[in-house]
């Protein structure tokens, strides 16, 4: 069947009349041009010809570069490519109709012959100002932008090839090809389905290249409703753009009143008032399809397709998305238009009662639906790689910043190239995402901090930084919940008497009612089940003070996250894990512990926290160091000792806890060990530990027992040598087996290293404490040395450590000295009477082995006869030189601090008294009851002389101040008793001797 004839349309009058008056304007305006040209060609016939030329060059030049700014030559190239003769026609007619209207006008011709030769000058200078005006402006030199101190990714689409990052070129290449070869009919409707920042404007824009190139067959139409949403008629808004997008490519004048119209037909009739009374126009007879068969005769005319692109279709409400739909169908009668919807189904789609009904609107309304995707690959390449090549993409952010966040951004791609690659696209799989993410992350500054150089574990830092983008409130709960040294319910604990980790209750039920994204996060964060925790001995130290999920005691891992992302604190390097274990690994690779332990970040000007660290994961990690690394862990650890304070305060005590550190390193590392793997622990290897311990054989002359007292460590030596000696002791089951074994087998080839604790303690300490009491009694007792008086002499600053003494110590008020119940003077003081009663404890105790050590007095000076001569030769030193008046009368002094040294607590003694007293078990501090009662018997009367000249003294201890004033008398009681004690023995014993 021959299609229908098209109906002849009427000749739009309205076009020819305005360019019919264009012409009559025209030739009126040259006409007047050339009257007043001629009147100032007349006044100025004396000017210089090159001064006339080159007035005349200027106004032709500033004419000419006017007109090529505002793009008069592609107007003019546009209206020559219409052919409209009719047109230029109507134009000559109006010139001809102002030729025949001259006489007319006479009147006006004359007067402007006959007008002031300045006439000109006036109107060319006004001309010459007002096309000068808006050059100077456009070519005035902009100030430059200052440069940003922060840097920050915008979300702009894709506009040419060389931004493309994901490869969609090719597939926007095709979609453009398709939508040009398929012809244009009516209601041709293509749909680019796909999510929010899937890259629908960035794919719409690569297509709209190809389409530009092809402008002889294409004019494309970008139309944006959300800019209009508010608007009551959005067709009519859709009608005007699509003129101005023709008007820009092509010369139809006649596209502007048939626009009009249509405009003018949507919008009904108009109301208006005019003294009083209402006016009513209504709009010709016309209907819709006449008036939009008018517009596509124009567009069939020029021979021109229209592509109307609508794009973000899926972020306006119900109705607004309706009206827009409402208006793309209405124009459907125009054949030479095609349609590209851009939208996301699943957002219009909405509640799932709508769901269906909506999808398939759009199944009817969309002819050829285009789904686009983005692959994980491509996000993945991006993060590692790519972005280094994107300079146009990224050019906001320097490269050395990118290189910076690159730790965590490759941790991403990995998450990204996982079998969780699937979970995580929600939340990060397009490039609008990623830009957030990254934006995220250059808000908290991380490039400025070195994230490896934290603890922090950069997968829970995504995750974390996820929920905080995509669930604030849940992140704000867990915020409340987890920071100010509160645990919350989603840090994983250990409940008293378990052994497992676990998670809360409550925990449990937020994930079991969350959706999926926020719950995935969530058990990717914290659940126990996901994360794999079983006991917490079977857990590394690594993992305990890195991972979100710890945040309790010493772990406050989580409230460190939180913190790093809202308050963007970092922690100090002193305060991480990683900074201990990195200076252990270069301990490995052969770097020196004396060289580590000088580096910036080990200052001891810092405190002592650091060194600490260090020394708890060098011996934690020692079980496999070579031989090397175990001779300089050693020796530097003996060295570093002096450095270290003896006061247990604050962070301060390190000299007592590396005591027990240097045992480890005997125990895990101080035998056996080759260049490459340990020997097993038999007698022949683990005897090293007492040659090191003695310094016999090859470590003659380097034994430990004798440097840890060398002359220049005074009596902190002697503290750290009984303290030393005292975690050898088996009973106080310190996990020291190779150390323990090495003792015994060092004393005895065929001793067992197996049986009761009590057995092996006492063998095992046998030789020691001979070695430790004639290295004392060397240095003390043959030369009548006052250990006590020697104490009191010594210096703060040695308690202090020689790094510390170094240092501008302040005034008691210092608040690193000071407690609420101490100032720094009483620790010095409670730091020398611990010195003093533990020394002499440890040498003149003579109990067994019960669970707490057994002391040197237990033993005989010399052989493996268990008589307690060294408790006797101690007994006699102490009462016979270091409390003896007839020596020095300070030596009084000596004797009371010790006794009120010793005082007992009512807690534990089961009286009814409260705070200290004195009492016949503890007074003698280690010493024998019976020379202390010999003692007192022989010096009582002076002692008592001496009291009232000393009664404002006290004694400090670590756990109480006793004063000469209140506390004497109690003890003097408990003297009397055992002097009372020690005559009733000597008479009891006097008598039987004369019985017998």
């Amino acid at each position: 069947m021959k299609p229908n004839k098209p109906v002849m349309k009427m000749p739009e009058f309205l076009v020819f009349a305005k360019l019919l008056a264009v012409g009559f304007l025209g030739a009126e305006v040259w006409r007047a041009s050339y009257y007043l040209g001629a009147n100032s060609a007349l006044a100025s016939a004396d000017l210089n010809l090159y001064v006339k030329c080159g007035l005349i060059l200027f106004v032709a030049l500033l004419c000419v570069t006017y007109a090529l700014k505002r793009g008069a030559h592609v107007a003019a190239a546009r209206v020559g490519r219409s052919l409209r003769i009719d047109l230029l026609i109507a134009v000559g007619i109006g010139i001809w109709v102002n030729v025949l209207a001259s006489p007319w006008l006479a009147k006006a011709h004359s007067a402007l012959k006959g007008a002031d030769s300045h006439w000109a000058t006036v109107v060319l200078l006004l001309l010459s100002a007002v096309l000068l005006s808006p050059l100077v402006q456009h070519s005035w030199p902009r100030n430059k932008r200052s440069a940003p101190q922060l840097y920050f990714i915008a979300d702009e689409e894709v506009r040419d090839e060389k931004e493309d990052l994901f490869a969609s070129e090719t597939q926007a290449k095709s979609f453009a090809e398709t939508v040009l070869a398929s012809g244009a009919h009516p209601g041709l409707v293509f749909g680019v389905d796909g999510p929010w920042g899937v890259g629908k404007t960035s794919f719409i824009n690569l297509a709209e290249r190809y389409w530009k190139n092809a402008e002889d067959r294409a004019i494309v139409c970008r139309f944006e409703p959300l800019r209009y949403a508010s608007q009551p008629d959005l067709a009519d808004r859709l009608i005007r753009e699509l003129s101005a997008a023709i008007q820009r490519k092509v010369f139809a004048p006649e596209f502007r009143p048939a626009v009009s119209r249509y405009s003018r037909l949507i919008k009904g009739k108009a109301d208006f008032s005019f003294l009083g009374f209402r006016l009513s126009f209504e709009p010709s007879q016309e209907t819709v399809d006449e008036l939009l068969d008018d517009i596509d005769e124009v567009l069939r005319r020029i021979g021109r397709r229209v592509i109307i692109v609508i794009d973000d279709l899926d972020r306006l409400d119900t109705r607004t998305t309706n009206n827009v739909l409402f208006a793309t169908k209405r124009t459907f009668k125009i054949s030479q238009a095609t349609y590209v919807l851009c939208y996301d189904t699943e957002i219009l789609a909405g509640s799932e009662e709508e769901g269906a009904r909506a999808r398939e609107f759009l199944e009817k309304f969309v002819t050829v639906k285009l789904s686009l995707f983005v692959d994980s690959s491509s996000i993945r390449d991006f993060l590692r790689r790519d972005w280094q090549l994107a300079e146009n993409h990224l050019g906001s952010i320097p490269s050395d910043t990118m290189v910076k966040l690159g730790a965590v951004l490759n941790e991403l791609a990995d998450i990204l190239n996982g079998e969780l690659a699937a979970k995580y696209l929600p939340l990060v799989g397009d490039m609008r995402k990623v830009k957030r993410f990254v934006n995220a992350m250059l808000l908290m500054q991380i490039e400025k901090s070195d994230l490896g150089r934290t603890d922090f574990n950069k997968r829970d830092l995504i995750n974390l930084m996820l929920l905080h983008l995509n669930y604030p409130g849940l992140f704000r709960r867990i915020y409340a919940e987890e920071t100010e040294g509160r645990s919350g319910i989603f840090s994983v604990r250990r409940e008293y008497g378990e052994r497992n980790f676990k998670n809360s209750s409550e925990f449990l039920k937020i994930v079991e009612e969350s959706r999926e994204n926020d719950g995935f996060l969530l058990k990717q964060l914290f659940e126990v089940a996901t994360l794999k925790l079983g006991e917490p001995s079977d857990v590394d130290e690594a993992v305990l003070s890195s991972r979100a999920c710890f945040n309790e005691d010493s772990f406050r891992n989580l409230e460190g996250y939180l913190k790093l992302i809202v308050r963007f604190a970092t922690p100090e390097p002193q305060e991480t894990f990683v900074l201990y274990q990195t200076a252990v690994e270069r301990v490995r690779m052969g770097e020196t512990i004396s060289s580590v332990l000088t580096s910036p970040d080990f200052q001891l000007e810092r405190g002592e926290h650091a060194h600490d660290q260090f020394w708890r994961v060098l011996v934690n990690q020692s079980h496999d160091f070579t031989s090397s690394v175990s001779e300089d862990a050693i020796d530097t650890l003996v060295d570093y000792l002096p450095y270290y304070s003896a006061i247990a305060h604050k962070d301060r005590g390190l000299r007592i806890r590396s005591i027990y550190s240097l045992l480890r390193l005997l125990d895990q590392a101080g035998w056996g060990r080759t260049s490459g793997h340990r020997l097993p622990n038999t007698p022949e290897n683990i005897i090293k530990i007492a040659w090191r311990i003695f310094g016999e054989h090859s470590y003659k002359g380097k034994g430990i027992l004798q440097r840890l007292v060398a002359d220049d460590r005074g009596v902190l030596g002697w503290s750290d040598l009984m303290l030393f000696r005292l975690q050898c002791s088996a009973d106080r089951q310190g996990q020291l087996f190779n150390l323990h074994s090495a003792l015994i087998v060092h004393q005895d080839n065929n001793a067992a290293t197996s049986g009761p604790v009590s057995s092996l303690a006492l063998i095992g300490m046998r030789k020691l404490s001979q070695k430790v009491f004639a290295l004392f009694k060397r240095t003390y007792i043959d030369s009548r040395r006052n250990f006590f008086a020697e104490v009191n002499d010594t210096s703060a600053e040695s308690f202090l450590g020689e790094v510390s003494s170094k240092l501008d110590r302040q005034a008691s008020s210092d608040d690193q000295f000071e407690t609420s119940d101490a100032s720094f003077a009483q620790l010095i003081s409670s730091a020398r009477s611990v010195v003093k009663s533990f020394v002499i404890y440890q040498l003149s105790n003579s109990l067994p082995p019960q669970g707490s050590g057994i002391g040197c007095g237990h033993y005989d000076e010399r052989g493996a006869g268990d008589g307690g001569g060294i408790a006797k030769l101690m007994n006699e030193y102490a009462f016979d030189v270091c409390f003896n008046p007839d020596l020095h009368e300070d030596n009084i002094i000596f004797f009371l601090d010790h006794c009120l040294s010793h005082l007992s607590n009512g807690f534990f003694s089961g009286r009814d008294e409260e705070g200290y007293f004195a009492s016949k078990a503890e007074l003698p501090g280690g010493l024998d009851p019976k020379e202390m009662g010999r003692y007192w018997s022989q010096h009582r009367d002076l002692i008592r002389q001496r009291v009232p000249l000393v009664e404002e003294r006290c004694v400090v201890t670590t756990n109480y101040i006793a004063s000469y004033r209140d506390d004497l008398d109690g003890v003097f009681a408990v003297l009397d008793e055992l002097a009372m004690a020690v005559s009733s023995f000597n008479r009891n014993t006097i008598e039987g001797t004369l019985d017998r």
